[in-house]
């Protein structure tokens, strides 16, 4: 259903600011119910203008070019209306009157609010952060081309409608060569990036209406994966030649003993470690998910194989003029290097940098007794509801548990009865492979 817009132009005379029976002459411009007024830059003696009839007497070569001055003037404000309707602008008062005078501002477009967002706010966010707003914006300008033959669109235009299809379209979407389609929680991240950017447009009233009012982001949890202790054993036993990868060896499973991401790894130095009154070693850093807003400080116990592995680079020229501890590798290396890795070590899962991490959060810290708090200001997490993810791991400790106090409680029920003799026992238990 179209919206009837009301328009109008009608002249009148500033009274108010007349002297000696001479005023200014103006044009109000009406849209809606509002008005604003235009001066013409034109004055005429007050008895000559007949306000109901919008006309003026006299007929010297002033009152002619008034009289031009008018007519012209009254065209040109009913051409602006037009090509602002035409063009789905903005419909105001105002915005006729700034395109009259050549003041106007270009419509808020979301190529302009991404632009914006990106430029303004990069100083604020990490570069991996950044990246994925350009994917967005990528797959933005590929939707409007494909689904509405344009490369923009005005943000006033956008509605339920345009993000329920963009959301269809990002499942649909046939990949690029090399590239996976979008899965569900990957289309919920653009969506929840181009909230961010509309929510950004509402804060600046660039627009009005929200189009996300009615959108319900629908994330499917999933298991982490994680590297059990005889995958670990394996990759710590695994004889490497080449530097290089031998090298990202070490980082993995340092980050399999600490928790540290890719980018807390790469910066990781000297100054991160500290020592307690007991003598134990700590990492002390600060999380950074973006530059300045959202710094967490988290600790890090050291332990004796992560400390082993420092020693081991101290002498490390590469990391020695990066000022780290560790010489820097890229994420695409990192990850490079770790799938000949875990083929190497025949570890039959995705192992990538990342992986570490999750490793670090159930292997080393929650299948070891670690309270998930700790876990959770370990890992610099903002909120243990995203440390919970990992505790569904925890079931499998609990499963080993009940079957190591099933076994004892049948030793003690067989050997209660005579049924065995408690040496068969001893033997029999370390060889139960569960």
């Amino acid at each position: 259903m179209k919206t009837q817009n009301t328009f109008s132009v009608s002249f009148f005379l500033r009274k108010d600011k007349g002297k000696e029976g001479i005023a200014p002459l103006y044009a109000r411009i009406t849209v809606n119910g509002t008005h604003a007024d235009l001066a013409t830059k034109r004055k005429m003696l007050v008895e000559k203008w007949d306000q109901k009839s919008q006309s003026m007497s006299g007929k010297t070569a002033e009152d002619n070019l008034t009289r031009d001055k008018i007519r012209l003037l009254g065209i040109e404000i009913n051409s602006a209306y037009e090509e602002l309707r035409r063009d789905g602008a903005e419909l105001t008062a105002e915005t006729v009157k700034a395109k009259v005078e050549g003041t106007e501002i270009a419509p808020y477009t979301l190529m302009f609010l991404i632009d914006y967002h990106n430029e303004e706010l990069k100083q604020f966010l990490e570069e991996g952060t950044m990246k994925n707003y350009r994917t967005t914006k990528r797959y933005l300008t590929e939707f409007l081309i494909v689904k509405w033959k344009r490369k923009d669109i005005l943000l006033k235009q956008l509605d339920n409608l345009f993000v329920t299809k963009f959301g269809l379209f990002l499942l649909t979407r046939t990949p690029d060569k090399g590239q996976r389609p979008c899965s569900n929680n990957s289309v919920m991240k653009h969506m929840e990036r181009l909230k961010k950017l509309v929510g950004l447009a509402l804060q600046n009233k660039w627009m009005t209406e929200n189009p996300f009012q009615h959108f319900k982001k629908k994330i499917i949890t999933k298991d982490r994966d994680c590297l059990d202790t005889y995958e670990l054993d394996k990759l710590r036993n695994l004889e490497l030649r080449k530097v290089g990868v031998s090298t990202v060896r070490d980082m993995f499973l340092f980050a399999c003993l600490t928790g540290l991401s890719p980018c807390d790894i790469t910066r990781f130095n000297k100054d991160h470690i500290t020592r307690d009154v007991n003598g134990e070693y700590w990492i002390e850093m600060y999380r950074q998910k973006t530059k300045r807003f959202t710094e967490r400080k988290f600790n890090v116990l050291l332990l004796p194989e992560a400390l082993e592995i420092i020693k081991k680079y101290r002498r490390n020229a590469a990391a020695i003029e990066n000022g780290t501890v560790f010489p820097f590798y890229t994420n695409q290396i990192l990850n490079r290097y770790l799938k000949v890795i875990a083929e190497e070590a025949e570890i039959n899962k995705p192992v990538t940098f990342h992986l570490a991490r999750h490793t670090f959060a159930t292997t080393v810290t929650l299948e070891n007794g670690v309270p998930i708090e700790s876990v959770s200001h370990m890992l610099g997490h903002a909120s243990i509801r995203t440390t919970q993810i990992y505790s569904k791991i925890k079931k499998k400790k609990v499963l080993n548990d009940m079957k190591y106090e099933t076994i004892f409680l049948m030793v003690r029920v067989a050997v209660h009865a005579d049924y065995v003799h408690i040496s068969e026992i001893v033997i029999a238990i370390p060889r139960h492979k569960w």
